[in-house]
């Protein structure tokens, strides 16, 4: 402003001033006169734009995604399988229904192998690595199949959602473009944590401290390599609950597969409740070792099995849904064992499930057919096998078909020894209140010859097993079981009255999993006392029409 202006200004003012004012306001910090003697009243303001997107910062250099539209992109200088996050990373909740777009993968936490770990850094324990947290109602997007969240050993996942703002991990071409399909399987490679947990791919030795170490486990994760294992399995690897993991999956080749969701190794401290995994490639959710438990856990439409363990896995798991949609591909609801091909079925410590309140609707599609085909396998149950142990409680097996067709719902398998079926008739493992509906029924597809006459429909009915029921006869079926199930393939609510073809009542009563001791053995008969984990249910399967937790947050049902 010039000089002559700013005195005729301060004349003026002083003038007014004198007179009284009237009815003039004179506002000087509203005006501009520029040097051409040109005069804006009432300039705008302008506030810089706040980029909403994620960042850091590590080994002295700030990162941020960029903001693109409502959509926030990272390129992989920012994240990807050839860089560790070693710091805390947050992902917020975009405006709009905006995406988080990641162009690599995302690894949080500094993996430590083996060849690291003997030449002197210490493996991360519990809350000594970074933490990822996410926020409610984030969705997060890969653009490649072979990209994927990794949650290194020590470090954690914070992704806590709601009801009603779930947070979801998919493919660009589900979150930004809206144009997936249940059969846009493998989109992305999934969401995987390892953890310092007890595996039976160590030995004894090996989880022990060394001599420059915590412990001397180191067992490489499928996908990028990776590693998980140790000796502690009530550590925590954080939180994940109302998340959404859909169209994941990724096999990097035969017999080294990325699920939709991966617990290496993850203790029992972790929280894993209403999860839902959605089209996957490969499996829904899958334990190797570890002994975190699960609530409230959905799978539709995985390609392989729904729901995996293996590996010295101990742990529980109430409130659980697989559904096949009619035509969807996909094989085992439940697939378990304790060792993988090739290893004697009693390598200790033994796994062993204990499930309550499970579904599993299969819609007897078999193998490479249907309109969205599985290379997987045919649309089954329960497989038991390789010396695996469980204790199943108040759960449904059946099929969305006409007449219930099916396929086997529920499956015995001795493999390298008998150690599997053995179990079952020490009464290691166990059935209780539970209902299978299928023309197929119940069966054991391989009997060691020291269990030989050994029938898996004998042992439901055994004096160890209660209230289970197997229905395949043609004047029974279809059951009236599931709410809608004639109109509904993807239909999953527990009827509060059970009736079969003839309208006969099919009564079980539930078994009270509450009175079950929260410490128990794999190789031993089901232990009694006070569940901390377990509640009393007032229904048989999944979900029921009084107890509906799987709507208002998941999709695809």
């Amino acid at each position: 402003m010039k000089l002559k202006n700013l005195f005729a200004l301060n004349v003026l003012a002083a003038t007014l001033a004198a007179c009284g004012g009237g009815d003039v306001n004179l506002n000087p910090s509203n005006s501009i006169t520029d040097s051409n003697n040109t005069t804006v009243n009432n300039p705008p303001t302008t506030t810089p734009a706040v980029n909403p997107c994620a960042q850091y910062e590590q080994d002295g250099q700030k990162l941020q995604g960029t903001q693109d539209g409502k959509n926030c992109v990272y390129n992989t200088s920012f994240a990807s399988s050839n860089k560790q996050l070693k710091v805390s990373l947050f992902i917020p909740e975009l405006a709009d229904g905006g995406v988080h777009i990641f162009q690599g993968a995302l690894f949080i936490g500094e993996d430590v192998d083996s060849n690291v770990a003997a030449a002197g850094k210490r493996i991360p324990q519990e809350g000594e690595g970074a933490v990822l947290t996410v926020a409610a109602g984030a969705k997060i997007a890969f653009e490649r199949g072979e990209d994927y969240v990794r949650i290194a050993r020590g470090s954690k996942i914070l992704a806590e959602g709601t009801k009603a703002k779930p947070i979801i991990f998919s493919g660009v071409k589900d979150l930004r473009d809206n144009a997936a399909t249940i059969a846009d399987r493998g989109l992305w490679g999934g969401l995987q944590i390892n953890g310092n947990g007890i595996t039976n791919k160590c030995t004894d030795t090996q989880r022990l401290p060394t001599a420059n170490n915590v412990h001397g486990c180191h067992i490489t994760s499928e996908g990028l390599p990776g590693t998980y294992g140790g000796a502690n399995n009530a550590e925590s690897s954080g939180t994940l609950k109302y998340v959404i993991v859909k169209h994941a999956g990724y096999k990097v080749v035969e017999g080294n597969e990325l699920n939709a969701i991966t617990l290496n190794g993850v203790g029992s401290k972790t929280i894993i409740d209403y999860v839902q995994a959605y089209s996957a490639q490969d499996d829904g959710f899958e334990w190797f070792g570890g002994a975190v438990s699960a609530k409230h856990i959905v799978a539709v439409g995985t390609s392989d099995d729904s729901f995996d363990f293996t590996d010295g896995y101990v742990g529980n798991i109430q409130f659980a849904l697989s559904v096949h949609p009619t035509g969807v591909g996909g094989n085992h609801c439940v697939e378990a064992d304790n060792t993988g091909g090739g290893r004697a079925d009693d390598i200790a410590p033994l796994t062993k499930l204990r499930i309550s309140n499970l579904t599993c609707v299969t819609n007897n599609i078999a193998k490479n057919q249907g309109t969205v085909p599985s290379p997987d396998g045919d649309s089954l149950g329960i497989l038991i096998r390789e010396g695996f142990f469980i204790e199943l409680y108040n759960s449904v097996v059946t099929a969305n078909t006409s007449g219930m067709a099916s396929k086997s719902l529920f499956m015995f398998h001795d493999t390298e020894g008998p150690q599997t079926i053995k179990g079952a008739v020490d009464g290691w493992s166990v059935a209780k209140s539970n209902l299978f509906a299928g023309t197929a029924g119940v069966a054991q597809t391989k009997v060691d010859p020291s269990n030989a006459g050994f029938t898996t429909t004998a042992w439901m009915a055994s004096a160890t097993n209660t209230n289970n029921q197997i229905i395949t006869a043609a004047n029974q079926l279809p059951v009236n079981l599931l709410k809608n199930l004639v109109s509904n393939d993807k239909a999953y609510l527990t009827l509060a009255n059970i009736a079969d073809a003839t309208t006969a009542a099919i009564t079980i009563p539930v078994f009270d999993v509450s009175k079950l001791a929260d410490k128990f053995q794999a190789g031993a008969v089901p232990a009694t006392g006070t569940s901390t984990f377990f509640v009393n249910p007032t229904h048989i399967g999944a979900a029921s029409e009084t107890n509906d937790w799987v709507s208002g947050w998941t999709v695809g049902l």
